[in-house]
Formats: structure tokens, C-alpha cells, sequence
């Protein structure tokens, strides 16, 4: 006990800060000056289950639920670094700190991340959702792939609409929640798209190979029972409010037939 107490103390330790000016001052984004090509992202979050059954709650009852609980964690990485899904803009400091305090995270019992090449283009963005299909196949149902599916495609949509310069860096983040076989999994899938303003068209995804990143675990019950006082003095937020709390979140899902059917199972 005093050992994990201890752990998560130190987890606790917010990420530091990278001055603005300092930013300002660091003028290439990949190998790119930033003056020509502009950086923007998107996130979408969905949680999906195959319905079975989780351990009780006890002392975390005032949480609502198991998913609420991870939808708690994440939400408490997203304080610590200060990444933000409900906003637009770039930040590497935000972008690459969260994705450290998520793969760290000690109320996991376990971690895996590894990730997956795709080609896309304007005309085909099929091998996209192939990637992510064999990345999310071990952890979410069919369901939940189409759903989070759904969501990528707002995240598409929401980087075709979000105004930058002629090209641009577009960062995605997808968060998921799922429960499967009485486990709950709590994951992200991430990627960089290059996009060109065409005009009378709009942002086009450049032909290009993306990398599609997958990072997940398996929440620890006992562990988060166990260190229920430190859960419920957190800033909780619910699984509806951490699926509703992205700026994809109230967008339509692109509709390109570049997705083809969008269903790769």
C-alpha cells in the first residue's frame, strides 16, 4: 500500500512547462518551417462494451461506474499536462506529456504500445481504418470499432474545416474506453496527417504513409479500490461528459467515399 501510494505520488507530478518563448523560438515542425506549414489537432474519445459484467464498485461507488472511473484517470492526465480535446491547437508540450503520463499510468496492471503503417491519399483512406481495425481488434467489439470509426471520421471532418496555412500538420488523437470480457481497457490511437489547401476544394489528405500509434491498458480494479481516498479527491468526469468533451465531438462524420464502407471487420 505504501509503496503503490508512493508510486502514484510521484505519477502525480504535473509535467513541466515549456515557455512560450521558447516555443516561439524552436522554428522547425518536421524538418518544415513553421511560417509554411501550419499545425493543428483534433480529438475524439468513445467508450463500448460488450456488456459483461464488472467487479463492484465499493468505495468507489460515488463514481457511478468502472468507465467513469478510467473516463476519472484520463481526464486527471489530461490536468497533469495540460492537453485539452476540446481545443484545436497544437501543442507539442500538451501532446507529447500526455502521452507519457497515459503509457505510465499506475492504476494500470499492464501497458502495450506499438503501431502501424497506412497509405492514404484524398481518393482512398481505406488502409487507415484497416490499421486501426487490427490495432482495436483485441480489445473492443465490432460495435465499438464502428463507433470509434464514426469518431475518426469527425476528427477528419473537423480537420477539413479548421483554417491553417496552405499545408498543414493535422494532429488526431482518438481515446477509447471498452469493456470486453470483464476487463476494462483504456486506450489511444494517434497519427500525423499532411493536408494542402486546394482552392474551390477545400484541405485534401496529401498522398502520403501514415504511422498509426496504439497505446493501452488494462485497468487495475483491486489497485484503484484500494487507493479509492486518492480517485475520489480527484476532479471527476463521467463517461458521457469525457465522450461528449472533444472539439470532434459535435461535428458530422466526413462522408469522402475515400472511407469506402468504413467497416474493415
Amino acid at each position: 500500500m505504501r509503496q503503490e501510494a508512493l508510486d502514484i505520488a510521484s505519477w502525480l507530478i504535473p509535467a513541466p512547462v515549456i515557455p512560450h518563448e521558447m516555443l516561439t523560438t524552436l522554428k522547425l515542425s518536421g524538418g518544415r518551417a513553421l511560417d509554411d506549414v501550419s499545425e493543428d489537432s483534433g480529438t475524439g474519445n468513445t467508450f463500448g462494451g460488450d456488456g459483461s459484467i464488472l467487479p463492484d464498485l465499493g468505495p468507489l461507488k460515488s463514481l457511478g461506474s468502472w468507465p467513469s472511473v478510467g473516463s476519472t484517470i484520463v481526464h486527471k492526465v489530461e490536468q497533469l499536462t495540460g492537453f485539452n480535446p476540446a481545443s484545436t491547437d497544437f501543442n507539442p508540450t500538451s501532446w507529447n506529456a500526455f502521452l507519457q503520463k497515459f503509457s505510465t499510468m499506475p492504476f494500470f496492471l499492464n501497458f502495450t504500445s506499438d503501431s502501424r503503417v497506412a497509405s492514404i491519399s484524398s481518393l482512398s483512406l481505406d488502409q487507415a481504418v484497416g490499421a486501426v481495425d487490427d490495432l482495436l481488434k483485441a480489445f473492443t467489439t465490432e460495435n465499438t470499432f464502428n463507433a470509434v470509426v464514426t469518431s475518426i471520421k469527425k476528427i477528419a471532418q473537423l480537420a477539413l474545416e479548421n483554417k491553417g496555412q496552405t499545408q498543414k500538420n493535422n494532429f488526431q488523437q482518438q481515446g477509447v474506453l471498452s469493456v470486453k470480457e470483464s476487463q476494462l481497457y483504456i486506450g489511444t490511437i494517434r497519427t500525423i496527417v499532411e493536408m494542402k489547401y486546394k482552392s474551390g476544394k477545400g484541405y485534401e489528405q496529401l498522398t502520403q504513409e501514415i504511422s498509426v500509434y496504439r497505446g493501452f491498458g488494462v485497468l487495475d480494479f483491486s489497485k484503484c479500490i484500494r487507493q479509492h481516498e486518492i480517485l475520489e479527491g480527484w476532479d471527476g468526469q463521467n463517461v458521457e461528459e469525457w465522450e461528449k468533451g472533444t472539439a470532434s465531438a459535435p461535428v458530422p462524420p466526413n462522408q469522402s467515399p475515400a472511407w469506402n464502407s468504413g467497416k474493415a471487420r
